[in-house]
């Protein structure tokens, strides 16, 4: 379950959210699978098989510099997912 606060400078925070990088559409497939599986079902007088929880998937693509050796670069902390310009970003939402 995910909680949503709004901090001192009133930017939404959403507690327990996680983020994933990603180089392979297998493993974006595997998450989606995951995150479906994940969710409640149960009826509803308009629909029988209403989902009962919301969704929320949202990728951001972008291009990284030259991977040389098969290993990215990385900055000084290690972290990946900060290298690379945005180049696009797609959101899903399924508000039950």
């Amino acid at each position: 379950k995910l909680c949503m606060r709004e901090d001192g400078r009133q930017q939404v925070c959403i507690v327990g959210l996680q983020e994933f990088e990603v180089f392979d559409v297998q493993i974006v497939k595997e998450f989606i699978e995951k995150g479906s599986a994940s969710r409640s079902t149960g009826s509803t007088g308009a629909n029988e098989e209403s989902s009962r929880s919301h969704a929320i998937l949202q990728l951001v693509v972008k291009k990284h510099n030259e991977v040389k050796e098969g290993k990215r670069n990385t900055n000084t902390d290690g972290n990946e997912a900060r290298n690379g310009k945005v180049v696009g970003k797609i959101s899903f939402i399924d508000l039950a």
